[in-house]
């Protein structure tokens, strides 16, 4: 089992045999993904089967038991959140799952692999897939038959002053958080908005400009570590690592060839 907190969301992701829970509850809201397996869950006096591609909703308090019969092999990944977190994060006044199970193969393979990217060591892929949890997040509370606010439309001046914001910061990471408080917007609210106007997230845009950024300082003969350093990255594998992807070439490489 991998087992990690992500901001205010608790994740895990676990590969078994014949696992079974014993009847329990939690204070938190509970999703659940199966990958693998088919899981029998009791919940609040009803018994049902959840297969692979199945989304398993609880809320908080409910009572729940269950799992894979013995020598069956179960994969699955869970996340909890608590109810006024998640309702904040979606811009929710109140949050109560109206059904138990959704059949999503796509939106669970999705949620699936936005929870194991958010267990890796590395920090911005883990705020990357924090981002991609927000949204998938919203697709799950839809189905699940909770309506979700409309979302007036944001004017691309408030999305500039996102990217001003955002600019100012390049050195460290500014979270989802403080980012939507600043523009009065909850985190889903701007994830959407933000990509509908730029087909990036927050975090994505920040990333390209700091790689932008950094190709200039190359340019001017700083040194790369100095520049991953100055810039925010992790280290300089990391810089190295979005240089290339972005400019197909090295840090190094790109300032020997700016020399000639």
């Amino acid at each position: 089992m991998q087992h990690a907190w992500l901001g205010n969301y608790e994740l895990s992701s676990t590969t078994c045999t014949g696992l079974n829970f014993a009847r329990h509850s939690h204070d938190e809201c509970v999703i659940g993904v199966n990958l693998l397996g088919e899981e029998k869950v009791w919940l609040d006096r009803r018994e049902f089967q959840a297969g692979p591609g199945s989304i398993t909703l609880y809320n908080p308090g409910q009572i729940q038991g269950g799992g894979a019969a013995d020598g069956a092999p179960w994969q699955f990944v869970s996340l909890y959140v608590t109810a006024d977190q998640l309702a904040a994060d979606l811009g929710l006044a109140h949050l109560e799952f109206d059904c138990s199970l959704c059949f999503q193969p796509d939106l669970a393979q999705r949620l699936a692999a936005a929870v194991t990217g958010s267990l890796s060591a590395d920090a911005r892929i883990r705020e990357l897939n924090e981002d991609a949890l927000v949204v998938l997040l919203g697709e799950v509370v839809s189905l699940s038959g909770v309506r979700l606010p409309g979302s007036a439309a944001v004017g691309k001046s408030l999305i500039s002053r996102a990217q001003e914001l955002l600019a100012q910061q390049l050195h460290q990471s500014l979270p989802l958080d403080q980012l939507g408080d600043e523009l009065g917007l909850s985190k889903f609210h701007l994830l959407r908005a933000f990509q509908k106007e730029t087909g990036l997230s927050p975090r994505q845009w920040a990333m390209q400009l700091r790689t932008r950024r950094a190709k200039g300082l190359l340019r001017q003969g700083r040194a790369a570590g100095e520049v991953a350093h100055d810039l925010g990255f992790a280290d300089q594998s990391h810089l190295n690592r979005h240089f290339r992807a972005a400019y197909g070439i090295t840090p190094g490489r790109y300032q020997s060839v700016v020399k000639r």
